[in-house]
């Protein structure tokens, strides 16, 4: 009886220090929440407008308050940049319009991840990606790169219940 009680107590102990004490479940209903079309920069190159007074401008606060927090969010992956059988970069988007039919998302419906480690090929599967969050409009010669940027450190199979389904044809076709 003694070594079940301290198996279990190990166990629990282990439950309660697997996951981050501060990791922020995000949504992309979450990081949607708002209009958000922004202005292409006049200089040309790589251009980040991090600047927090222009941010508070056109990002709401709750958004806002993510930046630079370890977060959790739902989605699928669209492959960007693969070293062997590793993804090393992508986006990752609340649906598969983007992949499947070539709807674009708005920009702020999409993260770009990268991955120092690599994750495995999951294309069109629901995955759950950890990490940390970074929210600065980010330009490349003229065309706009993301809104929001994520230094992943691990992808999970499965969404939960916060992954937009794809919507009903009748609902593309109004």
């Amino acid at each position: 009886m003694k070594k079940v009680a301290i198996i279990l107590v190990s166990l629990l102990a282990f439950i309660a220090f697997a996951k981050p004490v501060n990791l922020n479940t995000v949504t992309f209903r979450d990081l949607a929440s708002f209009e958000y079309l922004p202005d292409p920069p006049e200089e040309n190159g790589k251009v980040k407008k991090g600047d927090k007074e222009y941010l508070k401008s056109v990002i709401p606060e709750n958004v806002l308050g993510l930046n630079g927090k370890s977060v959790e969010i739902a989605g699928y992956m669209m492959p960007l940049s693969i070293t062997g059988d590793k993804v090393r970069e992508f986006l990752l988007l609340p649906n598969t319009m983007a992949c499947c039919y070539g709807m674009m998302p708005g920009y702020n419906e999409f993260i770009f991840v990268k991955m120092p480690s690599g994750a495995g090929m999951l294309e069109n599967i629901p995955i759950r990606v950890y990490g940390r969050l970074s929210i600065e409009e980010t330009w490349d010669d003229g065309f706009f790169s993301h809104l929001y940027y994520m230094k992943g450190s691990r992808v999970e199979i499965g969404h939960g219940s916060s992954v937009n389904l794809p919507p009903l044809l009748e609902d593309i076709i109004e």
